[in-house]
């Protein structure tokens, strides 16, 4: 199991390897096709942390929160947040990156983040639009628009939200841009009511679509629910399917558990060991 405490992150895109350890048919069959999957799991995961950070920010106040709860300064302790207040049950939070901050997750951010919200946090029917300026992430200018919706809690009590990403950008000077849309129902399994976030595990299911750095359009959906750790910026396990324009679909299995960067790539009847970037 690989530490979760990341220090160090492989500027996604500087290089497209990934490394084959093993096969189980003839090559073949593969047909090579490896950006849209690299550029759809950096997307969906640079989302989930989008939203963990707005989250672990609005739940250190208690106007918008209702309760305090310091745990900003644990997930991202070298950004700083100003929090203008619109009325009672609305507010504007920045989340400012500087010029680097590294946070739990091991990854680099610029620039702010701009969260308006509006209702009680995680009040059922709450809802708070996340937008840009200036943000970069490994080296990706990111322009977006997100909007978080909480639908309360499920039968099993656990908190429950749906995120929607409309024409998401992301451009690297040297490697290219991703398009992204995303639309996902992420559930709090472990770690509500904890101060400390290097606890919070969630499972989210969905779909997405976009065009990779290969102009490649693509769709995605997840096929088993990701199970996703704050702490870890690998999805611990799941199964994501993806669907290049005229290619066949692949698959990118994340295993049983634990924080590594092993998953296995399935395309038709060849399937191998990748080392994910």
């Amino acid at each position: 199991m690989k530490n979760r405490f990341v220090t160090n992150i492989l500027l996604l895109g500087a290089s497209c390897t990934i490394f084959f350890l093993s096969c189980n048919r003839d090559a073949v069959s593969w047909d090579g096709e490896i950006t849209s999957t690299v550029d759809n799991n950096f997307a969906d995961s640079e989302f989930s942390a989008i939203r963990n950070l707005v989250d672990t920010e609005g739940r250190a106040d208690s106007t918008i929160y209702g309760k305090n709860s310091d745990i900003s300064s644990i997930y991202c302790p070298n950004s700083t947040s100003t929090l203008t207040i619109i009325n009672p049950t609305s507010a504007r939070l920045e989340l400012d990156f500087g010029t680097g901050s590294t946070c739990l997750d091991g990854r680099l951010r610029t620039g702010k983040l701009i969260a308006v919200f509006n209702g009680k946090w995680k009040d059922a029917g709450s809802t708070v639009t996340i937008t840009p300026s200036g943000y970069t992430v490994a080296g990706y200018a990111f322009s977006f628009t997100a909007v978080i919706t909480f639908n309360g809690r499920d039968a099993s009590n656990f908190l429950n939200w749906t995120t929607v990403v409309n024409n998401a950008i992301m451009i690297h000077p040297l490697n290219g841009t991703i398009n992204w849309t995303g639309n996902r129902t992420t559930t709090w399994i472990e770690g509500e009511g904890n101060t400390d976030p290097r606890t919070f595990v969630y499972q989210i299911v969905g779909s997405a679509s976009g065009t990779a750095r290969n102009n490649l359009a693509f769709t995605a959906n997840v096929e088993q629910p990701l199970r996703v750790a704050l702490d870890c910026r690998f999805v611990e396990s799941g199964v994501w399917s993806i669907t290049p324009q005229g290619r066949e679909k692949r698959t990118i299995d994340y295993g049983t558990g634990g924080c590594d960067d092993q998953a296995t790539l399935t395309v038709g009847t060849f399937s191998t060991a990748i080392t994910l970037p």
